[in-house]
């Protein structure tokens, strides 16, 4: 049986392949393309995209047919990267400077724009009948919309020292959960889908990707920066909202939530402090019960891809998203 890793391998080909036949590699001028594959060719594992082509072959449709799908979802995935990054003040991307530390920022507002417009030509374009495509449109559109949404709503956070999970689940469902959405549900319409395995691999892609955010959230604070490719303790310099930081503040004790709370989100914070700052999710078992919530998603993404007819990309679907729970990077 393959792995998770070849299954995504089979698919990055045709994707990279669609997105440069709208974003050539070269061109002038340089800061206009090679910024864009300065981070596409950083690897990442094409997630969404397998998903998406995936998602098609599971409600009968062609690779073919679901490639420029793929393609106009990677693409925004890579764009939302690049503003985030800003927006977060972040360093590392995929184990190198990210693009606004390398090349400034106005490049890398300009390029990202870019990708975001490149997008909605790339799903308007897709090899599919035009009705499936303009739904494609509409629904690349609504779900940019929801990861626009949940950005703001992040933003509203930034400067409160109390957070609900409840509000967590809220805001990663809104953003990566809104973009893996987007992977299975534009895959199936250009699979010509119906509503209802529309809405199943939809329920399927946006669960998977709120426990995927949770295991992200938690390798921040216990991965190897190397394989992880993003700054250790990251999420504790930018002050950032997670379930570790909820559960934390719901189950320390005044003293410990005095001191965590001084350190999240300290413009001038130490390694000592970040060091301090995991050693209380330790303390209190946060990362364990963060571990634990992803594991309750990865089981109701299951049962949502489950009540699909048994196929072999239905299997692989399942061991992607088994993959994403369990991974280490």
């Amino acid at each position: 049986m393959k792995s998770a890793l070849q299954i995504l391998e089979e698919y990055k080909g045709e994707v990279e392949a669609e997105i440069e036949r709208h974003l050539p590699r070269t061109g002038e001028p340089k800061e206009f393309y090679t910024p864009v594959w300065d981070l596409l060719g950083r690897g990442g594992k094409r997630i969404r995209p397998a998903m998406a082509m995936l998602s098609s072959e599971c409600v009968g449709g062609r690779r073919e047919e679901a490639v420029g799908a793929a393609a106009a979802v990677e693409l925004l995935h890579n764009m939302t990267l690049v503003h985030d990054d800003i927006e977060d003040q972040s360093e590392l991307r995929r184990g190198e400077p990210c693009l606004h530390i390398k090349y400034g920022i106005p490049t890398a507002i300009n390029v990202g724009d870019a990708m975001l417009i490149k997008v909605f030509e790339i799903a308007n374009q897709s090899k599919i009948p035009q009705e499936r495509c303009n739904r494609l449109v509409s629904q690349v559109a609504k779900r940019a919309y929801d990861i626009t949404w949940g950005q703001a709503y992040e933003f509203s956070m930034w400067n409160r020292k109390e957070v609900r999970e409840d509000e967590v689940i809220l805001l990663l469902r809104n953003k990566t959960g809104a973009l893996t959405a987007l992977s299975t549900e534009a895959g199936a319409i250009a699979g010509g889908a119906t509503e209802r395995q529309i809405k199943l691999l939809g329920d399927f892609g946006e669960t998977i990707g709120i426990g995927f955010q949770i295991i992200d959230d938690v390798l921040n604070v216990s991965g190897d920066v190397k394989e992880y490719g993003k700054e250790i303790g990251g999420d504790i310099r930018e002050g950032k909202k997670t379930i570790l930081v909820a559960h934390l503040l719901g189950a320390a004790d005044v003293k410990d939530r005095t001191e965590f709370t001084g350190i999240l989100g300290k413009k001038e914070v130490t390694g000592n402090e970040i060091r301090k700052a995991i050693q209380l999710y330790e303390k209190y078992g946060s990362i364990d019960y963060a571990k634990a919530r992803a594991e309750a998603y990865l089981h109701s993404a299951l049962e949502a891809l489950g009540k699909l007819p048994p196929s072999e990309p239905r299997e692989h679907l399942a061991s992607i998203a088994e993959f994403l729970i369990s991974r280490t990077y």
